[in-house]
């Protein structure tokens, strides 16, 4: 993790939501979880299930192709004053191909998206913390 993003400031905020969609753009990649999880609080219902659905796709001798997480723009009102801070962040990524063992599509491939997610955040002991995201639609 970058020191920026252990900072409690708007840039330190900007700079941990980037690292933690690299972190699930990472999982994407290997099946691993063991970064990202702690990154989120367990009231995150949505990071929950992001987390899952890549431990379940890599299971069976399964892997993903694609799924890469291009870019991330945030946009923040950073508040010292307040304990919950909001981000807007846009994210495009790649089409998520789930693969079985021998390298045939194991079901239809999900499209490639450019969405936006409301994350809600918090600062305790010295870190950054996820406590909700969402889809805007």
């Amino acid at each position: 993790m970058p020191e920026l993003a252990k900072e409690n400031s708007k840039a330190g905020l900007e700079a941990f939501i980037a690292y933690w969609y690299a972190q699930l753009s990472y999982s994407y990649e290997t099946g691993s979880t063991e970064h990202l999880t702690p990154l989120s609080s367990l009231t995150c219902a949505l990071c929950t299930s992001l987390g899952k659905g890549v431990e379940s796709a890599w299971e069976d001798g399964r892997w993903v192709a694609g799924a890469t997480i291009k870019s991330a723009t945030i946009e923040s009102d950073f508040n010292p004053s307040v304990s919950v801070q909001v981000a807007t962040v846009q994210v495009i990524q790649e089409p998520i191909e789930i693969r079985a063992h021998d390298g045939s599509l194991y079901q239809v491939p999900t499209a490639a998206t450019n969405s936006a997610s409301r994350a809600a955040l918090t600062f305790e002991n010295q870190n950054w913390v996820l406590t909700g995201l969402g889809l805007i639609r």
